[in-house]
């Protein structure tokens, strides 16, 4: 499939002829890639717009963050209502030892408080006298609470707040994994696009030193030459060959580079169509504008360490809490009435807020606290090291900026000078061809006007290709991409 790309591209190049465009099913329909191959020019923009569509790792950054929100629905779990039942009853020898039943329904809070009311019956000849419940049942409300420890944070808090820090990084994962493809691909384009100048300019160089050199033994035959210079002009087509054939491989391997960006929506490899190739490198005023100055505070690899602080901050308040005895109360009211009949009302006459409960308390406290001190000692030397980290990063992308935009400008200048350059080394040569034949050059001197030019003319595509490829390296730097 290479080969046969690389000699229609070559075909069509040496006879001069534009490209055909890439035959497309559909021109006008939804397939995407039909209408980036209407043309016979794949330009940057259609390009980019299909690699951050389709590409795998712009798939998996939006995947992450899908896991993100699952992770953040699964620690929401944690404060889900629930129902919880307890059943348990022995028979033997016609005698029903006991039958226990405890239902009911818990409601834990972000406050750290839990609600419970529920329905307990009791019943048989062998009951635990804590256990015998009088009439047909009992009903019983009430609530636990953390006093100490947990009181202001517990594990349940803090996993969802570390599960919402979870989606705010996934986000900025995103974001991050996107912006360097967008580096990757907008250079993959660009070396494409520069192979094929490169391509171009050796085969123009070797069309004409092919020409020059039939015309040199057509002299050569009539007298007009000396022998030596058909052989000056076959090195220099050996010459334009060789160069030829390196700029061939340089723009296979190219063309496939860029093509493993461009993926479909159904997941597969695609190809760049026989014919179809890159816009023509140009200088482009445009990529000096807007450019950023300084390093925001809104970088998402800087907000990414941001995030690493809070998520580390939550460990700490929660190792911060078992500094602190750990309380439990629990307090449950109690009623006895349970629709005796159809005349009476649930809780009425019940006692409920008089005498009717149940109290409980729990309290433990470490003496030395090792185990809290050191989660907490530790929380706080990771948050330190985090903090080194966002110093450190923040001072080098500020240094990688002020240094690519100084590449850049240094770049745009060399595109000027080199571009006036080519254009002189052509008027040179053509001088020198002028004087070639009014016999007062020689068929050296053409060759080295020639080699001047197209090593001129590599150079300044090179440099296009170079400012297009760092205008999207200083773009990720700052945190932008697509």
């Amino acid at each position: 499939m290479r080969r046969s790309k690389l000699y229609y591209a070559l075909i069509f190049s040496l006879l001069g002829f534009i490209a055909f465009p890439a035959k497309a099913q559909d021109r006008g329909g939804s397939d995407p890639y039909a209408r980036a191959f209407a043309d016979s020019v794949l330009t940057y923009e259609r390009y980019i717009d299909l690699v951050e569509e389709y590409h795998p790792v712009s798939v998996l950054a939006d995947l992450e963050v899908d896991l993100a929100r699952a992770d953040l629905r699964r620690s929401r779990g944690g404060f889900d209502p629930a129902l919880y039942g307890d059943y348990a009853t022995k028979e033997f020898r016609e005698s029903r030892y006991y039958e226990y039943l405890d239902a009911g329904v818990e409601i834990p809070t972000w406050a750290g408080l839990s609600f419970r009311g529920g329905f307990q019956n009791s019943n048989g000849a062998f009951i635990n006298p804590d256990k015998r419940i009088p009439g047909p049942g009992q009903l019983s409300a009430g609530l636990s609470a953390q006093l100490g420890a947990g009181l202001l944070m517990d594990e349940r808090r803090a996993a969802l707040r570390q599960a919402q820090i979870g989606l705010e990084q996934g986000q900025l994962d995103r974001v991050i994994l996107r912006n360097r493809l967008y580096v990757e691909a907008t250079t993959a384009y660009y070396r494409w696009a520069f192979a094929e100048a490169a391509l171009r300019i050796a085969e123009e160089a070797l069309e004409l030193a092919n020409f020059r050199y039939g015309a040199v033994r057509e002299n050569f035959r009539y007298g007009d030459v000396p022998a030596i210079d058909t052989v000056e002009a076959y090195t220099q087509v050996l010459n334009r060959l060789n160069l030829w054939k390196a700029a061939q491989s340089d723009w296979v391997e190219a063309l496939n580079t860029a093509e493993v960006f461009l993926w479909d929506e159904e997941g597969r490899a695609r190809e760049i169509p026989p014919g179809i190739r890159p816009k023509t490198l140009s200088p482009d005023p445009s990529i000096a504008e807007g450019l950023p100055m300084i390093i925001d505070a809104d970088h998402p690899e800087l907000r990414r360490l941001r995030t690493v602080t809070d998520f580390l901050d939550i460990d700490r308040r929660l190792a911060a809490e078992f500094l602190r005895p750990r309380a439990e109360l629990r307090y449950n009211f109690l009623s006895e009435n349970v629709m005796m009949n159809s005349d009476e009302q649930i809780f009425s006459n019940a006692g409920f807020f008089d005498n009717n409960y149940t109290f409980g308390a729990r309290v433990f406290f470490p003496l030395f606290m090792r185990e809290a001190r050191g989660r907490v000692g530790m929380a706080k030397v990771r948050m330190r090291m985090v903090d080194q980290d966002y110093y450190n990063l923040d001072a080098s992308l500020s240094a990688d900026l002020d240094a690519a935009l100084v590449r850049l400008q240094n770049l745009r200048e060399q595109i000027d000078y080199t571009g006036q350059n080519v254009e002189y080394l052509g008027r040179l040569l053509e001088g020198e061809r002028a004087l070639f034949e009014n016999g007062e050059s020689s068929l050296f001197l053409i060759n080295a006007r020639e080699t001047q030019l197209v090593d001129g003319q590599n150079i300044y595509v090179n440099l296009l290709a170079r400012a297009r490829i760092l205008y999207a390296e200083i773009r990720n730097i700052a945190g932008q991409g697509f």
